[in-house]
């Protein structure tokens, strides 16, 4: 008899470009709605419908502070609102502009002044708006901005807003960066005039860029400009240049505008071809020899342009949000953790795009909106079921919601459907066959629910493994008895009736047909088979 001990089974998180034969142990070959945290393996949290059903579909939110009071700004294909919830009731209140702007999903874009929400939609027709943060006013034309003027991007960088990828009097300048006179506090800048001598404002073409500039994004004291293929620093210095530039990645870009996000001093960016950190000076690939070559053979080709990223920080988390194939809007994510360095993929609700903020107090509580029965029940077995309110994740959804991230343990309502499984295990003794006669899993969750626990096995590592599956009752039981022979085992763990649970660690009972008694095997120090007879 061998008893396979397998633990920190979120260490690695999902591989699924190596070979699934060759990779550690604790890896998994295939996971969906399994967040990797801490160690283990949890379902991810739900999300609940907040601030009600807006009247338009959100293409774009974040978050503004009015007066102590905490709102959410939202921008429509045609239509901006901002939205607050107090004393149970939510309020929208419609800011949008005298011209409305004709919005597209992705194309937007903000800078946040003092506070003061400036939005570009990003074409060739409308210049940015700002609002006052009066709900009594609408959104009105950037003050100053200059003539006949119009940007793929605009960002606050420091006291300054930078355009970028700027279209003058009908001709595009696709390299050309813009800078404003610094802003004072509470106010927006009073000129974009380069040729105004005695102002701060000024404007350069990126002379070593090769392709447009598509967005940029502060980093620790920078300015990151990335364009299709090449990285950019832009450094303040004052002075008559006021800015240094300086290439900083020659083969390395951005996607599309919104998918760069800034955590602990380093940018995370989706590229034309990987995703990778960087910090002003050094890159590092986030998914090579791990799931990058799954992730961009998985985005639907047509809809390309609707992939973004958002930051979930209490969590540790990056979401990169995409269309599956055949999907026009981001219907999954993947999921980067990076103190941990794991990734998992997750269910989104068909999202255009999602902020991180401050939402208002009523909606921050443990699992405040859910109205499900089980709403409390997940302190049983202490899950990290509390954000704070200054850190919640508000989603735009194409369906005309905004959902908020972990704030519930449904999925709306809905049970998710959650698994992880590993496949090709051969303990290091690929000739011999396995005899599997149960497992041991250690799950925690609401007691009485149930995870489905399967095993598998196959002849070869590239055989679909033949599975038998049994229920694992949380609370009462200790092994799930199965049996499955092969040279190649799989193991699987999927939502049954549970709503929420976390797998710790787990036992598989496996003979090793025609080894001697007592011998043991190590893989990479993270699994120990015991035989004895």
């Amino acid at each position: 008899m061998a008893l396979v001990k397998i633990q920190n089974l979120g260490q690695f998180g999902v591989n699924k470009d190596l070979s699934q034969h060759e990779i550690p142990v604790n890896a998994w070959t295939d996971a969906r709605n399994i967040r990797f945290l801490d160690g283990y393996a949890y379902q991810f949290y739900g999300h609940g419908e907040v601030y009600n059903s807006p009247a338009v579909v959100p293409q774009y939110v974040l978050p503004v502070t009015i007066s102590g009071n905490r709102y959410w700004v939202y921008m429509s294909a045609t239509k901006s609102h901002a939205v607050t919830y107090s004393g149970g009731v939510v309020t929208h209140t419609d800011i949008t502009h005298a011209t409305p702007r004709a919005g597209v999903v992705n194309q937007w874009t903000h800078a946040l002044l003092s506070g003061l929400p400036i939005l570009n939609v990003g074409d060739a027709l409308r210049i940015p708006m700002s609002w006052d943060l009066n709900v009594a006013n609408k959104f009105v034309d950037l003050p100053n901005w200059p003539a006949s003027t119009y940007c793929k991007s605009l960002r606050a960088y420091k006291n300054f807003l930078i355009a970028m990828n700027l279209t003058v009097a009908g001709t595009n300048k696709p390299f050309l960066v813009k800078w404003s006179h610094p802003a004072d506090p509470g106010a927006f800048p009073v000129t974009w005039d380069a040729a105004d001598a005695t102002k701060d404002a000024g404007e350069v073409d990126l002379a070593e860029a090769t392709s447009p500039v598509v967005d940029g994004l502060p980093l620790r004291d920078s300015f990151i400009i990335y364009t299709e293929n090449s990285t950019h620093r832009m450094d303040f210095v004052g002075g008559q240049s006021m800015f240094r530039f300086s290439k900083i990645l020659g083969m390395s870009g951005m996607l599309n505008r919104n998918c760069a996000v800034e955590f602990d001093g380093w940018h995370f960016v989706v590229t034309g071809s990987d995703v990778i950190v960087h910090d002003g000076q050094t890159a590092n690939s986030v998914l090579d020899k791990q799931t990058r070559r799954f992730f961009f053979q998985n985005i639907d080709v047509n809809s390309r342009g609707n992939v973004f990223v958002f930051k979930n920080p209490f969590l540790n988390e990056i979401y990169l949000a995409y269309p599956s194939i055949g999907s026009s809007v981001c219907d999954k994510a993947m999921v980067y953790n990076f103190i941990d360095k794991t990734v998992s993929f997750r269910d989104v609700p068909n999202i255009n795009h999602a902020s991180y903020g401050a939402v208002s107090n009523d909606l921050g509580g443990t699992w405040a909106q859910d109205s499900d029965s089980w709403d409390s029940d997940l302190t049983f077995w202490s899950g990290p079921d509390y954000t704070p309110d200054t850190a919640r994740v508000v989603m735009a959804s194409n369906d005309q919601k905004l959902y908020m991230l972990d704030a519930s343990a449904s999925f709306n309502g809905s049970l998710p459907a959650a698994f992880l499984e590993r496949r090709g295990l051969s303990f290091d003794t690929p000739e011999s066959i396995k005899l599997v006669k149960g497992v041991r899993p250690r799950i925690a969750g609401n007691p009485g629910e149930t995870v489905k626990v399967s095993v598998g096995y196959a002849n070869t590592p590239y055989d679909e493994p033949v599975w038998v599956t049994g229920t694992y009752t949380i609370g009462s039981s200790v092994a799930v008895d199965l049996f499955a022979s092969g040279r190649y085992i799989a193991h699987r763990y999927a939502s049954g009736s549970a709503f929420q649970w976390r797998l710790d660690s787990v036992d598989l009972d496996v003979d090793i047909m025609g080894h001697g008694e007592g011998k043991q095997f190590k893989h990479g120090g993270l699994c120990t088979i015991a035989i004895t007879r």
